[in-house]
């Protein structure tokens, strides 16, 4: 029998009006998104407006239909205890109108399946080893053996034990799906549906060899995988890819594994599951009591060469190694220290940079904004100075500009006026972007009590928000106002004033020297 291809099935769902029986409440999102694996393809759909996972098929699997619909009468009964490791679905025969190259059509049944929100475990140990994350790898090799260990309990095996095949929920918990191999008591005698992914199966594994210890040698192999990357993160980008998680199965038969080699000499050689999987068998007696036994992988603690001081939301900057991360308050990581430069967090943003280009992240590490200015500031009154072909403006929560890039230089908003520079002068923007006192001054401070101080000519003033001069420029030195206190100098003596002692009420500015100009 010839299935249609995933472009097809994928034309049938963008415009599913008449093409569904059942599910007639059916839509998507753009871009469609999917997954495809060796039996067939997975579309996240909506239904009614609920989000569910659609599975349809590209190759042909021997009793595919009659194996589905008695597995889902027998994990009726496990679905009702509302366990994380395994999701409710629906067989659904000839439900799906699909069109062939040929304008022929066809009618195929889907399996229609609960959402699961997260990442594969594939793209969360990715994503941890390449930051060098033993916190997160150790998180998941706990996660992953809280599953095998349940999944051993079970009367049933899985079949196909991969890291492509777990999903990482949002509480750190791990989900099968893709129920194509599973095995129950009642196909006791039968030929196996499939045999397994080739980097994660016994290399002996056959269609005869089908029953509830199918699974072993996948649990115990990744197991003691995730386990070695939570100490060694390093080993990931050595030993790892996407036919593999660490372990060659073929290697590993005939003891010329490196991984498993290198590992000899440390303390996991004394691991069961390595012992184990050195043997060569691919049954192991005591697999769940080993499991069980284990202490939760060691984590080493992170000393940090730089720890700066908790912000106003708890978050440290800290810098491990040369590159910067963070954590909480108390010291646990929340970003791993994977950033070539980084500021603290302000109003929900961290400015952080990578290959030379900054971006902002959120508290938990993800991109708000991925890398993408040359410089920035941070974020102050909602809004934070960017850098862009070598010129500045303000962008704002969503990361749109407030005007085109025109400054030569611009620093955090305060009291609702950003500090520029354009050429050699100094100026103010407003919330618009735009000018709100010209770029005429020499030089300028932030905003600070209703006052910024202002130099015109050598000499030192102070203007507000408009751009009137409160105290015309007639000191030598003054610094911004603080607490309603100023420090200024003028003919070498120095002294800390109230402000208001020296208002003068002259609201404008003096005539510039004859041959200045202002811009």
């Amino acid at each position: 029998m010839l299935y249609p291809s995933a472009l097809r099935y994928a034309e049938s769902i963008m415009n599913p009006d008449g093409l569904f029986r059942q599910l007639r409440g059916l839509s998507v999102e753009a871009p469609l998104e999917y997954s495809s694996g060796a039996y067939g393809v997975v579309f996240r759909v909506q239904v009614d407006r609920q989000p569910f996972a659609l599975k349809c098929f590209t190759r042909h699997q021997p009793g595919r239909s009659e194996a589905y619909r008695r597995i889902e009468r027998s994990l009726a009964p496990v679905w009702e205890q509302h366990l994380p490791y395994i999701v409710p679905f629906r067989w659904i025969e000839e439900e799906m109108t699909v069109f062939g190259d040929d304008d022929s059509l066809s009618i195929q049944p889907v399996v229609l399946m609960e959402w699961v929100d997260g990442p594969s475990l594939s793209r969360a140990i990715d994503r941890a080893a390449c930051r060098g994350d033993r916190e997160s790898l150790g998180s998941l090799s706990a996660a992953f053996d809280r599953l095998a260990l349940w999944l051993l309990a079970q009367p049933f095996a899985h079949g196909d034990l991969k890291p492509d095949n777990l999903i990482v929920r949002p509480d750190g918990e791990l989900t099968l799906v893709d129920y194509d191999g599973l095995y129950l008591p009642d196909m006791a005698g039968e030929r196996a549906r499939e045999i397994g992914t080739e980097g994660f199966r016994h290399p002996e594994r056959s269609e005869t060899a089908f029953g509830k210890h199918i699974d072993d040698y996948s649990v115990a192999l990744l197991s003691l995988a995730l386990r070695a990357l939570a100490r060694w993160p390093e080993l990931y980008g050595q030993y790892c890819d996407r036919s593999r998680l660490l372990f060659d199965p073929l290697l590993l038969a005939s003891g010329s594994c490196p991984a498993y080699n290198r590992l000899k000499e440390t303390e996991l050689a004394s691991d069961p599951l390595f012992v184990f999987l050195g043997s060569g068998q691919e049954r192991f007696g005591s697999l769940a009591e080993a499991l069980a036994g284990r202490e939760a992988p060691a984590v080493p603690a992170t000393v940090y060469d730089y720890t700066g001081d908790p912000g106003p939301e708890g978050i440290r900057l800290v810098r491990h190694g040369g590159k910067y991360g963070f954590t909480t308050a108390a010291g646990t990581a929340i970003v791993p220290c994977i950033y070539d430069r980084a500021r603290a967090f302000s109003e929900g943003a961290a400015a952080v940079c990578r290959n030379e280009r900054w971006g902002f992240i959120a508290p938990d590490g993800s991109w708000l904004q991925e890398p993408c200015y040359e410089a920035c500031g941070d974020f102050s009154e909602g809004v934070a100075p960017v850098c862009l072909g070598g010129r500045w403006s303000y962008a704002d929560g969503e990361f749109r500009l407030l005007s085109r890039p025109r400054f030569d230089d611009a620093w955090p908003f305060s009291e609702s006026r950003g500090l520029v520079r354009k050429g050699s002068r100094y100026g103010f923007v407003g919330p618009d972007g735009r000018l709100a006192i010209p770029a005429r001054y020499d030089f300028a401070q932030g905003f600070r009590e209703g006052a910024a101080c202002v130099v015109v000519d050598g000499l030192y003033g102070y203007i507000d928000r408009r751009g009137r001069y409160l105290i015309p420029p007639t000191f030598d030195y003054a610094r911004s106002k603080r607490n309603g206190t100023v420090y200024v100098e003028r003919d070498g003596r120095g002294e800390s004033v109230p402000f208001d002692s020296l208002l003068s009420g002259s609201p404008k500015p003096p005539r510039r020297k004859a041959g200045r100009t202002t811009s």
